[in-house]
């Protein structure tokens, strides 16, 4: 994202960066942890945003008891964010992941 999209404005030249830009970025990580009911982690884009992007995440993966899961984007800014994964249930005790797939997309507000 070494420019960020624009709208098209009358005038606009096109450059080889303008065609390149995106004003999204994505992205999956495969998450491991051990014996836990909630697990971060924290991440950094690859290119700062120039404001705090909107984001979202899921898990790409039915294994094991990731269904009793869920995962979400918090401390998000222009620069990074934290992934939070939770147990929803919490009569369930902790559970271990060995590479789960979240997949994440962050993009520009609109």
């Amino acid at each position: 994202m070494a420019v960020p999209a624009t709208p098209w404005q009358p005038g606009m030249r096109i450059t080889a960066l303008r065609l390149a830009a995106k004003d999204y970025q994505a992205g999956v990580v495969n998450i491991s942890f051990t014996n836990l009911t909630s697990y971060t982690q924290n991440f950094t884009f690859a290119e700062p945003f120039p404001v705090v992007p909107i984001m979202n995440c899921e898990i790409a993966s039915g294994a094991g008891t990731t269904g009793r899961f869920e995962v979400r984007p918090i401390s998000v800014t222009a620069t990074g964010w934290t992934l939070f994964a939770l147990l929803t249930d919490a009569a369930e005790g902790p559970d271990t992941w060995a590479n789960i797939p979240v997949h994440w997309v962050a993009r520009m507000p609109t």
